[in-house]
C-alpha cells in the first residue's frame, strides 16, 4: 500500500496536490473534532450561536417538509406564523442540504456538522485550484496558503455558520472566473460559480460582488483595458444573478418587510478601532469575534505578514501590481474599520453580531499576494529580505506591546511570539539553503522548504484550537425533545378535538429559541433575520421581549398570550410555572409538564367595535413598520395599552391595575404579596443592570434581564405574605436606583374579556393545511373577523370565494368586515415575487447556455 501511494505521487504530483490540499483540512478539522469530543468521537456537539438557535431548529422543519411533501412557502411552527420560503432562502438554500432527506432524523445535527467538514475541505481545494491557476503551475508550499484559506480567522470564528459554507469555497472559483474571463477565457467558470455563489446564499454573495467590481479595477490596471470583457463581465454578472431571482426576488420582497428597512445610511462617519487593535487582528490566537464589536476575523497565518512585506519589497513584482493590490487590501481594511463603508458592505445595513463578513474575500487576496512573496524569498536581495522581516516584526512588536484589546491575551501573545520566531528563523534558513554547500543544495532547499509547510500548518491548526473552542453536550441540546413530543401529541389531540388547529403553545425555561420547529407545534417565539416587522413592532408595542431578529412569549402577559393564541404552556422537569390562577397541569411526562392556559379566544372570533382606529387597510403596513403609522393607543406604556385593548373589546374594569406594597430603597425593591395574587413588573427604561429576583416561598431565583430589554416580567401567582426581592445581579452592583413599575392581574376582568370573545361567532369547521386556513362562520349581525394570523406580505383573504381585502386588527392580524349571514372563509399564502422570480431564473438559465455556446463557438473561430 505505502509503495502504491509513493508511485502515485511520483507520477501524478498535480493530482497528490490538488488531493492534499482537499484531505489536510477535512483531515484536521477531524483531528479537532476528536480532540473536542465532538460526536462521535464524544458526547459534545459543534453546536454554538445560530448554529443553536437557528439552523438546527429550521433544519428540523425544512426536513419535516420535505419528508411530508409539504410547500416551502410557509410554517405555522415559525413563532406565531412565518414565511418559511424567506427562511430557506436566508439560511438553508445550500443544494447539499437535500441530502438531508437519506439520513434519519437522529443524525440532522451530525449531518449539518460534517457539511462543515466536507466544505472547509472544499475551501483548500478551491483555494488551491485558485493559486494553479492564477500562477501557471502546482507547487507543495501552495499547500501553506489554501490551507490557511480553509482555517483562517474568518472560518475559525464562522465555520459553524454552515449557510455561508458553499460562498466560502466557492469565492476563490468565482474569482479565478472572472480572471479567466477577463483574460478573453471560456467565461463558464465565472457565470457558473456566481451563479450557485448567489443561489445559495445571496447575502454573503452581495460582499462577493462589491469585491468581483473592486477587482476588475485591479484587472484594469494590471491586465489592460479591454472593453469587450468588461462588457462580458457585465452580461454574465447580471445573468448570475438574473438566475437567482427564483429565490432572490421573494426574499428581498420578505426583506423589505422587516424591521431592518428602518436602518438608515450612517449621518457621520465612525472610527471603530485603533491601527494597532486592526493589525492586531492578524495576529496568532486572538480570540475570534462573534459579537457586536465591529473585528475583523482575518487571521491567516503569521507568515503572510513577513511575505506581504517581502512582496512590497520585490523589484520582481510590478509597481502597477502593487499599487493596485495594496490599495484594495487597505480599502478593505478601512471598511472593517469605517461605519459608511461596513454598512456599504454589508447591503446597506448594518451587522447583528458576527462582524466584518467580508473579511474572507481579504484574506482570499492576502493569500494571493503572499504566495507571490513566498516566490520571492530566495531572489528578493538581501536588504529586502531583511527589511521585510525587520518591519513586520516592529509592526508586530509594537501591536502587542500598544493593543490593549481583550482578544489579545496572554496565550495568543505567546503563540504569536513563539510561533513568529520560529517563522522568522525557518524563512532565513530557507532562503540561504544551499549557498554554502551545493552538493546539499536541493536537499536543504526541500527540507526547509516543507519545514515552513509543516510549522505554518500547526500553527493554524493550534489557533483554530485554540480560538473557537466552545462546544456543547449533545444531551443537554436534546433533553426536553422527547418529552416535549410526547407532550405535543396531546396537543394536538385537543386541538382536533376542540377545532382549534392554531391553538398555540410556548415554554418556560426555553434554551432553543426556535424549539418549537424541532418539537412541531405553533409557538409565541421566533428567532430568525426574516422576522415581519409588524410582528416585532406589535411585541414592542406590548412589552414582550424582541430585537430586529426575534420575539420571545418573555413578557406576554395572560391577555396578551391569550390574544396571540397561546393555549398550553410547556414546562421542563426542573421548573416551575407559579400561574395556578390562569393555567392547569394537564399532563406528565417524565417530569416534564404540560399546563393547559385557563384564559384564551379562538382562532377566529368576531367583535363588534365603534373604535375603527383598530382596524388599519394591509396597504398601510409598511407605513406601521417604518413608525410612520401609530397603531390605536401605541403612545401609551405596554400595561396600559393593554388596558385601553380590553376596554376597547368591552370590558369594563382594568385588566392591570398599579399595585402599591412595595418598598424601594436605593437599589433593591421588595414586593410583599398582601394577598393570594398576580403580580407582573415592567421597566419602562433599561435598568442599569440585570435584576436578580428572590421568592421567600421558597421559588427558584430568576433572573429579569431589565439591562438589555424593555419588556413585561411576569412575577407569577402566589400566596399571600410571599416577598420578593429585586436587586441588581451585576458583581459591579450599579447605584442607580431600580425603576420598575409593579401591577396586579385582575382575572376577573381577563375572564371578562375572553369570555365575551369565545361567545362571539367563531369561525367553524377549521381547516389548516402547510399554507392556508379555511372554516365557516354565521354572522347574526354585521362585524369583524379576526383571525391569530399575522398579516405578512404573501398572504390572500377569500370571502365566499372571492378575493377580499384585508384589514390588521392592532396592527398585526389578519382581519376583515364580515355582513350577517353564512359565510366561507379561506386564507392562502403564497410568497410574492416568486412568480416573477421563476419566470427570471428560466430566462436567465437559458440566456446564460446561449451565450456560453455563442461565446464558444465565436473563440473557436478566432
Amino acid at each position: 500500500m505505502k509503495e502504491k501511494i509513493i508511485s502515485y505521487t511520483k507520477k501524478h504530483p498535480e493530482k497528490t496536490l490538488y488531493l492534499l490540499s482537499f484531505l489536510m483540512p477535512l483531515l484536521a478539522t477531524l483531528l479537532l473534532f476528536i480532540l473536542r469530543g465532538i460526536y462521535p468521537f464524544g458526547g459534545v456537539t459543534f453546536l454554538k450561536k445560530d448554529f443553536y438557535q437557528q439552523y438546527t431548529p429550521f433544519f428540523y422543519e425544512f426536513l419535516r417538509k420535505l419528508r411530508n411533501g409539504d410547500s416551502l412557502y410557509y410554517s405555522w411552527n415559525a413563532g406565531i406564523g412565518a414565511n418559511f420560503l424567506a427562511i430557506y432562502v436566508y439560511y438553508l438554500a445550500s443544494p447539499f442540504n437535500f441530502l438531508s432527506v437519506l439520513l434519519p432524523e437522529s443524525l440532522i445535527l451530525e449531518f449539518m456538522s460534517y457539511m462543515v467538514v466536507l466544505k472547509i475541505g472544499l475551501s483548500g481545494l478551491t483555494m488551491f485550484h485558485y493559486l494553479r491557476k492564477h500562477f501557471g503551475n502546482a507547487a507543495p508550499t501552495m499547500l501553506i496558503f489554501s490551507f490557511a484559506y480553509a482555517f483562517s480567522g474568518f472560518l475559525a470564528a464562522y465555520n459553524w455558520n454552515v449557510m455561508w459554507m458553499d460562498v466560502i469555497f466557492l469565492a476563490p472559483l468565482v474569482i479565478l472566473g472572472l480572471e479567466q474571463l477577463y483574460d478573453g477565457e471560456s467565461p463558464a467558470l465565472y457565470a457558473i460559480t456566481l451563479a450557485l455563489s448567489i443561489y445559495t446564499n445571496y447575502y454573503l454573495s452581495i460582499m462577493l460582488c462589491i469585491y468581483l467590481v473592486l477587482y476588475t479595477l485591479v484587472l484594469i490596471v494590471t491586465r489592460g483595458f479591454r472593453f469587450g470583457n468588461l462588457i462580458k463581465f457585465g452580461w454574465y454578472s447580471g445573468l448570475a444573478g438574473a438566475f437567482s431571482a427564483i429565490l432572490v426576488i421573494p426574499e428581498v420582497v420578505a426583506l423589505k418587510f422587516t424591521s431592518f428597512t428602518n436602518v438608515k445610511f450612517p449621518k457621520k462617519p465612525e472610527i471603530y478601532m485603533n491601527p494597532f487593535e486592526l493589525f492586531g487582528r492578524h495576529l496568532a490566537g486572538v480570540q475570534t469575534e462573534t459579537g457586536l464589536d465591529h473585528f475583523p476575523n482575518i487571521y491567516c497565518g503569521l507568515i503572510v505578514i513577513f511575505l506581504c512585506m517581502i512582496w512590497l519589497m520585490t523589484r520582481k513584482v510590478s509597481l502597477k501590481e502593487k499599487l493596485s493590490k495594496a490599495l484594495l487590501a487597505v480599502f478593505i481594511l478601512m471598511s472593517f474599520n469605517l461605519n459608511i463603508l461596513n454598512y456599504i458592505w454589508h447591503g446597506l445595513n448594518y451587522p447583528d453580531s458576527l462582524p466584518a463578513r467580508q473579511a474572507y474575500l481579504y484574506i482570499i487576496l492576502v493569500l494571493t499576494i503572499a504566495y507571490e512573496g513566498f516566490l520571492h524569498i530566495r531572489d528578493c536581495g538581501k536588504k529586502p529580505f531583511i527589511l521585510s522581516l525587520l518591519i513586520g516584526t516592529l509592526a508586530i512588536g509594537a501591536t502587542l506591546i500598544f493593543n490593549h484589546d481583550d482578544a489579545l491575551d496572554t496565550g495568543s501573545i505567546a503563540f504569536t511570539i513563539g510561533f513568529g520566531l520560529a517563522t522568522i528563523i525557518l524563512m532565513y534558513f530557507y532562503r540561504t539553503a544551499g549557498r554554502k554547500n551545493t552538493k546539499t543544495a536541493k536537499a536543504d532547499i526541500r527540507f526547509y522548504r516543507y519545514s515552513l509547510i509543516v510549522l505554518v500548518i500547526i500553527e493554524l491548526i493550534a489557533n483554530t484550537f485554540y480560538t473557537n473552542n466552545r462546544t456543547i453536550k449533545r444531551k443537554d441540546y436534546f433533553d426536553t425533545l422527547a418529552d416535549y413530543r410526547v407532550l405535543n401529541e396531546t396537543i394536538q389531540e385537543r386541538n382536533n378535538d376542540f377545532n382549534e388547529p392554531l391553538a398555540r403553545a410556548d415554554e418556560i425555561k426555553r434554551k432553543i429559541r426556535n424549539h418549537s420547529m424541532m418539537v412541531d407545534f405553533s409557538s409565541l417565539s421566533l428567532f430568525s433575520s426574516t422576522n415581519s416587522g409588524l410582528v416585532t413592532k406589535y411585541m414592542s408595542r406590548y412589552g414582550i421581549m424582541n430585537s430586529r431578529v426575534f420575539y420571545l412569549s418573555d413578557g406576554t402577559t395572560p391577555l396578551t398570550a391569550a390574544l396571540m393564541g397561546q393555549h398550553y404552556t410547556l414546562v421542563p422537569s426542573n421548573g416551575v410555572l407559579n400561574a395556578s390562577d390562569t393555567a392547569k397541569e394537564i399532563k406528565n411526562s417524565n417530569g416534564a409538564l404540560l399546563y393547559e392556559n385557563l384564559y384564551t379566544v379562538p382562532t377566529g372570533y368576531t367583535v363588534n367595535t365603534a373604535e375603527r382606529d383598530l382596524f388599519v387597510p394591509v396597504s398601510e403596513s409598511e407605513e406601521i413598520i417604518d413608525g410612520n403609522l401609530k397603531v390605536h393607543n401605541s403612545e401609551l406604556n405596554p400595561i396600559d395599552q393593554q388596558n385601553a385593548l380590553a376596554r376597547d373589546l368591552g370590558t369594563d374594569e382594568s385588566i392591570f391595575t398599579t399595585y402599591g406594597d412595595v418598598l424601594r430603597d436605593s437599589t433593591t425593591i421588595t414586593i410583599t404579596y398582601t394577598e393570594d395574587s398576580h403580580l407582573l413588573a415592567y421597566n419602562p427604561e433599561k435598568a442599569k443592570g440585570d435584576l436578580k429576583l428572590k421568592f421567600s416561598d421558597g421559588s427558584p431565583d430568576e433572573t429579569y434581564s431589565a439591562k438589555k430589554y424593555r419588556y413585561i416580567y411576569d412575577l407569577g401567582y402566589h400566596k399571600a405574605g410571599t416577598t420578593v426581592t429585586m436587586e441588581y445581579s451585576d458583581a459591579e452592583k450599579p447605584s442607580d436606583p431600580i425603576n420598575v413599575n409593579i401591577y396586579k392581574l385582575n382575572t376577573a376582568a381577563l375572564s371578562d374579556l375572553t369570555e365575551r370573545l369565545n361567545n362571539s361567532e367563531k369561525l367553524m369547521n377549521i381547516e389548516k393545511t402547510d399554507d392556508s386556513l379555511s372554516g365557516t362562520i354565521h354572522m347574526e349581525t354585521d362585524g369583524d373577523l379576526i383571525l391569530t394570523v399575522p398579516y405578512e406580505i404573501g398572504w390572500t383573504l377569500y370571502v365566499d370565494g372571492e378575493k377580499s381585502d384585508i384589514n390588521l386588527f392592532d396592527g398585526l392580524w389578519i382581519s376583515t368586515p364580515l355582513s350577517a349571514g353564512q359565510h366561507t372563509i379561506e386564507i392562502r399564502f403564497f410568497p410574492s415575487g416568486l412568480k416573477e422570480g421563476i419566470l427570471i431564473s428560466i430566462l436567465a438559465a437559458a440566456l446564460i447556455a446561449l451565450s456560453l455556446f455563442i461565446d464558444k463557438k465565436h473563440r473557436q473561430r478566432l
